[in-house]
This record gives structure tokens, C-alpha cells and sequence, in this order.
């Protein structure tokens, strides 16, 4: 039951992020669930944590039955729950969660020249529209499930280690990234995956920053360069 409902989740969120708004209203009841949000997990103590929403902002679960779930600071997660009350001690809205799945959640990768000819670029099974970047992280909604030994990479491409592997800014005043994937990875991780995130806490902050500039081989399309103006203000998240 609950492969299904992942499932259904999974296939309507990236529409539902598009069109969706939060309601700034308190009048909330039981009855009341949001659509599959997509979300970053924040870990506060031992078990307890909140949520991070791409678009209703933070959220403190109310559940005292989910001693299930170990909360990873950083972890993406698509959630579905039911809002009870905004403004909730110091909290965006205080909410009771319905359901929770973690999504592979990945890093941006600092590569050399000479590495970067080793990895293999073969084609990314996403559309132009599947790849977005909200609250930091860069999402790619793939058009199938993909199983673990295809491994879809998010790399920075560096001349020299030596001094820095924080990706920076380029000349034209966008960070450089490509999207390489592996469809036979040497992994032994069973199951299937169908989005992953990338975290872009590891961009350097730079005011000057116009936004990320990513080569993908997409499907049906061939190898593109996408371009996503961003917003980034020192000390939060990148925003497109």
C-alpha cells in the first residue's frame, strides 16, 4: 500500500508544485490535506524535527506517533499533511503529517578535467520542464522509475583541486554544472528511485551570481544547456 501511494504521489508533484499556493488562511479543519509537497527535512533533537516547504515555508509537525521516522538534517522528503494553525511558535504553520517519503537526496560533485572524460554522459530519462531548482536544491523528476545502477550525477567541473573544490562562479557570472548519468553504475543498492535533489548549499554565495547554467543529455533532445536565472541572498537558499 504504500509503494502505491508513493507512487501517486510522486507522478502529481511536480504539476502540484507548479500550479500550487499555500492559503494564508486559518481556517484549517480536520478534513484539510495538502497535495504532495516536496520538502527538506530539519533535524533539532533525537527524533524531533520540522519541515522545510518548497511553498508553504516551515512547518511543525504535531504527530507524537512517528517515532518511526529518523529525521536526517538536509534529507528531501515528499509529505502530504493536514495544516492546522499559521504562525505557531515561530513556525510558518504547525501541521499533523499524513504521509512521508524520503527522496534520494545527492550533493554537487567537484570534478577535474582530466576526471570528468571518465564519467559517462549518457541520456538522462527527464524532460526540460522535470528539472527545477526551489529552497536550494536542484530536483529532476525523471520520466520512469530508474533503478539504483543508474546513477545520474550532478558535477562541477574544476582545472585544479589544489586550492578550492567549492564551485564559483563563472566569467559570464553563472556557476557551470552538468548533469552525468551512468546507466551501469557498479552499485549494489537494491530498488528503484524515480527523483532525486541535489543539494546547492555548496555554491559559493556570490552576490554577482545570474543563476546556473546546466549541460544535460536529455531525452529526445540530445545534449542541451539549460539556463536558470536564480535569487540568492546571503545566508538562504538559492531560489529560481
Amino acid at each position: 500500500m504504500k509503494k502505491i501511494t508513493y507512487l501517486c504521489m510522486m507522478a502529481c508533484l511536480a504539476v502540484a508544485l507548479a500550479f500550487q499556493s499555500c492559503d494564508d488562511g486559518d481556517g484549517y479543519s480536520m478534513g484539510d490535506f495538502t497535495e504532495p509537497q516536496l520538502a527538506t527535512v530539519r533535524a533539532v533533537s533525537g527524533t524531533g524535527f520540522y519541515l522545510d516547504c518548497d511553498v508553504w515555508g516551515t512547518c511543525w509537525p504535531v504527530n507524537t506517533d512517528m517515532g518511526w521516522y529518523i529525521p536526517i538534517d538536509g534529507q528531501r522528503v515528499v509529505t502530504v499533511f493536514n495544516p492546522l494553525w499559521d504562525n505557531y511558535g515561530g513556525f510558518d504553520h504547525a501541521v499533523k503529517i499524513l504521509e512521508i517519503q524520503n527522496v534520494l537526496t545527492k550533493y554537487v560533485e567537484t570534478v577535474t578535467t582530466v576526471e570528468v572524460d571518465t564519467i559517462a554522459n549518457d541520456v538522462v530519462p527527464v524532460a526540460e520542464d522535470g528539472i527545477t531548482i526551489t529552497n536550494g536544491y536542484l530536483n529532476v523528476f525523471f520520466l520512469q522509475r530508474l533503478p539504483f545502477t543508474t546513477d545520474v550525477r550532478l558535477i562541477y567541473v574544476k582545472d585544479d583541486l589544489k586550492q578550492t573544490v567549492t564551485p564559483a562562479v563563472g566569467e559570464d557570472g553563472f556557476y557551470h554544472l552538468e548533469l552525468r548519468c551512468n546507466t551501469q553504475a557498479d552499485v549494489e543498492t537494491p530498488g528503484t528511485y524515480s527523483m532525486v535533489s541535489y543539494s546547492l548549499n555548496e555554491l559559493n554565495y556570490d552576490p554577482s551570481a545570474e543563476g546556473i547554467k546546466l549541460k544535460v543529455n536529455l531525452e529526445g533532445s540530445g545534449e542541451q544547456e539549460l539556463t536558470f536565472h536564480v535569487v540568492q541572498e546571503e545566508g538562504t537558499s538559492l531560489q529560481e
